[in-house]
């Protein structure tokens, strides 16, 4: 089975993941990849993968618009079984393109793997998002989804036939991190929490530095450190904050687990205030809970949250969240039960499973 899968942004989780999905027998992968998006705490690796890469100069902004690679996909479009076009607004353009070129090629599928549902800005889902989602998964001939949870949220609001539809746990390469961790309880002092992702204003590095400095004032008998992994827009946020507190370490991008292990095994747990995504699964396949606030704009991985179980989704004012959280810190018991809840959660998330549940959309008659 030949597959060519467009990725506008090709960051170091995606490579990875792809990677093992590569390896199988049955498959010959093939990226089509773009430059991502510039200045915004992308990470990128070289390593000598088991896919072919395409490489083009374009941005992930303009790649749904770009003649360069409309003109690709006319050339190699019936090399292939399955093509993957992510079902976003800005590919519209080349998703028609796509479709076009399919109607001359009668052995070559479309497919996408994503959201349940479009969105626009701040999270809206206005009626031409419904419009666009619908007519994306009619014209697709398999939709996959991120989470089961979306799946069935897909079918249950009529936005896809159940004959097209299937799910695949979104995870990270699970192998990288057994390479260089194995389970373990976090040290009870010092408490460190873990922000991990990218520096952008969805992420709301702002509020973390106020949650954190809060949580400094309100447990003073604690020993809090704060360690920040990634960069983005937002790092002169958190180089003043750094100059400011010594509690708060900033470690940059790090795309290597060797590097990553350490910091995330002295972790009590992982909280990143704003849109939340991959870095939940991170957080369970280090075995430690994840917290976050409630929003409009998170990706459906935080659906493997089990609340005040492997985390918590806070939803309450300032006051309620900060006492929520100091009363995970000074209840030992409590974060070691997180943390095995989360150990457990993210053996679910395993990068095979994903693996699995991939070919069995695509093979699935």
């Amino acid at each position: 089975m030949k597959i060519l899968w467009l990725a506008p942004n090709f960051n170091h989780y995606k490579a990875r993941f792809l990677n093992h999905l590569a390896k199988e027998k049955a498959i010959e992968l093939t990226i089509l990849s773009g430059t991502g998006r510039k200045n915004m705490g992308d990470g990128e690796i070289k390593q000598n993968w088991e896919f072919e890469e395409v490489k083009l100069s374009v941005s992930k902004k303009d790649f749904g618009k770009s003649k360069v690679v409309r003109q690709f996909l006319k050339k190699h479009f019936n090399q292939f079984d399955w093509i993957l076009i992510p079902a976003e607004k800005k590919n519209l353009m080349l998703f028609l393109y796509a479709i076009s070129l399919k109607k001359k090629s009668a052995g070559t599928k479309l497919f996408s793997y994503n959201h349940p549902i479009l969105k626009s800005g701040n999270g809206r889902i206005t009626f031409l998002d419904k419009w666009l989602t619908r007519f994306y998964f009619k014209k697709l001939d398999r939709v996959i989804f991120y989470t089961k949870e979306s799946y069935k949220w897909a079918l249950e609001n009529n936005f896809i036939k159940k004959d097209k539809a299937f799910w695949a746990n979104n995870t990270i390469d699970t192998d990288e991190i057994s390479k260089y961790s194995s389970f373990s309880l976090p040290p009870q002092d010092p408490k460190t929490i873990v922000f991990i992702g990218r520096l952008i204003s969805s992420k709301r590095v702002d509020l973390l530095i106020t949650y954190f400095e809060t949580l400094q004032e309100k447990l003073p008998n604690l020993n809090l450190s704060l360690e920040v992994i990634g960069d983005g827009p937002d790092m002169s946020i958190l180089k003043q904050a750094c100059k400011q507190n010594k509690g708060i370490i900033c470690h940059g991008t790090l795309t290597d687990e060797q590097e990553i292990a350490p910091i995330m095994q002295r972790a009590s747990f992982v909280f990143v205030p704003g849109h939340s995504g991959l870095s939940v699964n991170h957080a369970f396949s280090y075995g430690r809970p994840y917290i976050t606030l409630q929003g409009p704009s998170h990706a459906p991985e935080v659906d493997y949250i089990d609340n005040n179980e492997n985390g918590y989704i806070l939803d309450g004012d300032f006051e309620d969240n900060i006492n929520v959280i100091c009363d995970l810190l000074n209840d030992q018991d409590k974060l070691q039960s997180f943390c095995g809840k989360a150990n457990e959660t993210g053996k679910q998330l395993s990068v095979h499973n994903w693996v699995n549940q991939i070919k069995t959309s695509l093979m699935h008659d």
